[in-house]
């Protein structure tokens, strides 16, 4: 279900912190315009730290921790929006320093796109950290599916059978892979 939140208040500002129970994908909107979260930063293996110079609606969410933060200024309006989503990870046999070297986020992007056979819009990558490389990410449907639950459950299937199949081109050899809580382990 959507929230809004607005700031009655002249002047000021504020950062919400909205913790969540369990991992979910949630879209920020304000005043009616969707604003992405804030560039990643590989440093921290996870979106950067909202500078509060991108007004209204900056956000940013954090995968393991789950939680999403927004910057709220008077006279906006953010709603704040589910997704319908799968939570997917990868452990790749790899470093930071290679996972980076290769592009990263964006490269790791593309290639589970064109796997998963869909938009790279609709993968929003939320960790990235040590343990081998460990890449934690959403496989969110495009707003107008008339069956969500169809979509997601087809890109899981795609992914489980190209994890098994060894067919998952990511850079480097995948060691173990989760979607939905399941673990799917190569051979």
């Amino acid at each position: 279900s959507t929230m809004r939140f607005v700031l009655k208040a002249d002047v000021g500002a504020i950062k919400i912190k909205i913790p969540y129970p369990n991992a979910g994908s949630y879209t920020v909107f304000a005043n009616g315009e969707e604003k992405p979260y804030t560039p990643w930063n590989k440093d921290l293996g996870r979106h950067g730290e909202l500078t509060r110079t991108q007004g209204c609606g900056e956000n940013r969410y954090v995968g393991v921790e789950n939680f999403l933060e927004f910057y709220l200024t008077p006279g906006c309006e953010i709603k704040v929006v589910p997704r319908d989503s799968i939570m997917v990870s990868v452990r790749l046999d790899w470093t930071l320093e290679e996972f980076y070297a290769a592009d990263g986020v964006d490269s790791f992007t593309d290639r589970m796109a064109a796997v998963l056979g869909v938009h790279a819009s609709q993968i929003k990558v939320v960790a990235v950290y040590q343990g081998s490389v460990i890449v934690e990410y959403f496989v969110e449907t495009l707003p107008d599916d008339e069956d969500p639950e169809k979509t997601l459950s087809e890109v899981q299937l795609k992914f489980y059978d190209a994890v098994v199949s060894d067919s998952l081109d990511l850079g480097a050899p995948i060691i173990d892979a989760m979607a939905n809580n399941r673990v799917v382990k190569t051979n």
